[in-house]
């Protein structure tokens, strides 16, 4: 959706390179997303499972570890596996180190 110049996104879904997310469930942000990140898409959505949980469930598990984000980062910079018990592997991606920290803080404040 185009609104006044900005490239915006409803309820997770990504148009035109930006994204927009309601993670208090309320007010839209927008914040850009790195085109490396949207390969996370392909095996996570919001709040159905694909190949990886929803990032809705990360969220929800998370929440209250000091030690999320940085637990997140590494799991997208080297890939995990046995976390969910889905038997999928998630491997390493080719995303920044600063990109993946944005991306693990957009993750945790999803309500």
């Amino acid at each position: 959706m185009f609104r006044g110049g900005v490239v915006v996104a409803v309820a997770g879904l990504v148009c035109g390179g930006s994204f927009a997310a309601a993670p208090e469930g309320g007010a839209v942000t927008t914040g850009g997303i790195s085109a490396s990140e949207q390969t996370c898409r392909a095996c996570h959505a919001l709040d159905t499972t694909k190949v990886g949980p929803p990032f809705r469930a990360i969220a929800e598990r998370y929440r209250g570890d000091s030690d999320a984000v940085a637990k997140l980062k590494k799991s997208m910079l080297e890939g995990s596996s046995g976390k969910w018990n889905t038997g999928a592997q998630m491997p390493p991606n080719a995303i920044s180190a600063a990109d993946a920290e944005r991306f693990a803080h957009w993750i945790l404040g999803i309500k």
